[in-house]
């Protein structure tokens, strides 16, 4: 009995404690809410007070915003105003400037016609000085030869009908009949007749010049319409052929063969452009001398092919060129060959044993004696057994003195 007494107690006890540390967490709760409830409050006092003043502030904002629109409507009316004012007044500038420009061209026209009357004016006074000192001179001369003084004869003077221009001016033409005929010459009639004879053949010898001057002005135009023709077909097949050379002999790369005035192609400059293998387009004369050495070659060998030629002599051309382009050019001179005979003096022996039939050269056998040496590789090469077209000649050839 008392041990269940006690229990009960003890759960009592325990009960008591967890309801007063309920009590306690309750408290605290309340006393955090009412904390947290002040707060809030002060918060949302804080809240309303602040949307009060941005209501305040935005009614405030708005009424200036209208205020500002007012102004700036305000402003670009006055803009609008001003430029319109300013346009005018460009206008009345550009009218001013007119005017005056008008008046300073009238004021230079008004001194030059007061410059020119004033040259005029002091010409008629020279004229004047003369006319009286001439009319002096005619009285003095008519009172000399009349014997009479000069007012005598005024009153005694009968008035004619024309005026002193008109009679003037006869008078004028009839000095100029007078001087104009001369002395009178019997032979007239004659030398007349012989000067239209001759007006007449010099007429057909002049219309004979002109015919044959137009007929030999048509068959200049057509020569050099053929001309054209001819220079432009050949020039055409020419730098068809330059370039198919020089892709031989260089091995790849780009060239050309341009007029400098298409236009009139009879009497342009040629320009020849040449890009080898690795090198951007250039003019020729900036290459290298092995370069231009094989531009030449290719040029002359296109032509050639164009024209052929049945001699052509070339005098060291090999000279800057190296092993591999010899090469290049000995296979060119074994094409050509066939059509061309070659007379090439080198000093290269590669040149000279794998493209030559006969080589001629000069040796002094003894000192001050010299003596002109003849090989022929041809018959060397016949006589081993080589084939007549063979590249390389035999590495021990026979040899043949002149």
């Amino acid at each position: 009995m008392h041990e269940a007494m006690r229990d009960a107690r003890a759960t009592a006890q325990i009960a008591v404690a967890q309801a007063e540390a309920r009590g306690h967490v309750a408290a605290d709760r309340a006393r955090r809410l009412g904390d947290e409830y002040a707060s809030a409050s002060g918060r949302l006092d804080s809240l309303r007070t602040e949307l009060a003043s941005l209501s305040s502030a935005d009614s405030e904002l708005t009424g200036q915003v209208a205020t500002w629109r007012a102004q700036v409507t305000a402003r670009q009316a006055t803009i609008t105003d001003t430029e319109s004012r300013l346009a005018t007044a460009e206008s009345a500038v550009a009218a001013a400037d007119t005017a005056l420009l008008e008046a300073e061209q009238a004021l230079d026209s008004a001194h030059r016609d007061g410059a020119a009357l004033a040259e005029e004016l002091h010409r008629a006074q020279l004229r004047r000085t003369e006319v009286a000192g001439r009319s002096y001179s005619v009285r003095e001369k008519i009172e000399a030869e009349w014997r009479r003084p000069w007012d005598a004869l005024l009153a005694e003077l009968v008035p004619l009908v024309d005026d002193d221009q008109t009679l003037r001016t006869e008078a004028a033409d009839l000095r100029e009949q007078f001087t104009a005929l001369g002395p009178v010459n019997a032979l007239a009639v004659e030398e007349h007749d012989d000067e239209v004879k001759r007006l007449e053949f010099l007429s057909t010898q002049r219309a004979d010049l002109a015919a044959g001057r137009a007929s030999l002005q048509q068959a200049i135009r057509e020569i050099d319409e053929t001309a054209r023709e001819l220079f432009l077909t050949t020039f055409t097949l020419v730098r068809e052929n330059f370039r198919r050379i020089f892709m031989t002999l260089f091995g790849g790369g780009d060239c050309d063969v341009r007029l400098e005035n298409p236009d009139a192609p009879l009497e342009c400059d040629i320009e020849i452009h040449a890009s080898p293998r690795g090198k951007r387009t250039q003019r020729i004369n900036l290459l290298s001398s092995g370069e231009r050495a094989l531009v030449a070659l290719s040029l002359l060998f296109g032509i050639f092919l164009t024209k052929p030629s049945p001699f052509c002599l070339l005098d060291e051309v090999d000279a800057p060129l190296d092993d591999q382009n010899i090469g290049r050019f000995v296979r060119m001179l074994n094409e050509f060959k066939a059509k061309t005979q070659f007379i090439v003096i080198t000093h290269n022996p590669r040149t000279t044993t794998e493209a030559a039939d006969a080589v001629y050269g000069v040796t002094m056998q003894e000192p001050g004696v010299s003596s002109v040496v003849s090989v022929r590789l041809r018959d060397a090469q016949m006589a081993l057994g080589t084939p007549d077209d063979a590249t390389h000649a035999p590495a021990e050839p026979a040899l043949q003195e002149a």
